[in-house]
């Protein structure tokens, strides 16, 4: 079992990626980042987890608008897993889209915690990792 807790991040834009983890290692050295640029890689890491008994990241900061998979996709396949899961995972859309579509169909899914436009700022981020962490 991994002790370290872990984060993923989720988005097909890698300067996106590269700038939070930058910002989440500065933040704190306690909690492990892994990051995907589309949702069938995360959904691949989550179900691997799964099987293996590995620590599961308990927050999750998904894109919607991906190629391959994107995020509508991961949560309909994290909801198939979801049965597997026996820990709180916190899942946070993190999206540059501002359209009402997009966030009413993101309402519908009770396995996220919020919907956030894009850039997340740090007093935002510490806020999330106090609550699922008790980091500060």
């Amino acid at each position: 079992m991994d002790k370290k807790s872990n984060v993923l991040l989720v988005d097909d834009d890698e300067l996106y990626l590269y700038l939070m983890e930058k910002t989440i290692k500065e933040m704190t050295q306690d909690i492990e980042v892994n990051s995907f640029t589309d949702g069938e890689q995360a959904v691949e890491f989550v179900s691997k987890c799964t099987k293996e008994k590995k620590t599961l990241p308990k927050v999750i900061f998904l894109d919607i608008n991906m190629p391959f998979l994107d995020g509508w996709g991961f949560l309909a396949e994290f909801k198939k897993l979801k049965s597997k899961i026996e820990q709180q995972i916190n899942i946070y859309i993190v999206s540059s889209s501002v359209r009402e579509s997009d966030i009413k169909k993101a309402a519908e899914y009770e396995e996220l915690t919020d919907y956030m436009i894009k850039p997340i700022d740090r007093k935002k981020l510490a806020g999330i990792f106090t609550k699922a962490y008790n980091v500060t």
